[in-house]
């Protein structure tokens, strides 16, 4: 199944709250930090923002602009205790996902086996 560039991952709010579990930190940092460390990851800069953005409008996340030396404004976000609860729920449901998706395959390599 071929995705496009904008595709955005179902969980990609949960990997942004585990990035931020890490401590605070900037848009462009958990974009690039996204881009390097996941393995497969398919989303984009305007992916992150509006996740952030709605992570901040549900309370799950707050945000706080810094001055840098720069002299240039930066909004740096933390997790929240309901960001917290969130990635906990996140970590429950992949648990889940990880156990049916272990389980297709290992009865699609027995059905390859019996196909020969």
């Amino acid at each position: 199944m071929k995705r496009s560039k904008k595709y955005s991952p179902r969980h990609s709010p949960a990997f942004v709250l585990l990035f931020l579990a890490r401590g605070a930190n900037y848009g462009g940092a958990i974009l690039k930090m996204m881009e390097e460390e996941i393995p497969c990851f398919l989303g984009d800069s305007s992916m992150v923002y509006r996740m952030l953005q709605d992570l901040e409008e549900e309370g799950a996340v707050a945000g706080q602009w810094e001055m840098t030396k720069s002299g240039r404004p930066v909004k740096y976000y933390f997790l929240t205790e309901k960001g917290w609860e969130q990635l906990l729920d996140a970590e429950e449901d992949m648990r889940k996902r990880i156990n049916n998706h272990v389980f297709f395959l290992e009865e699609l390599e027995r059905a390859k086996k019996n196909k020969k």
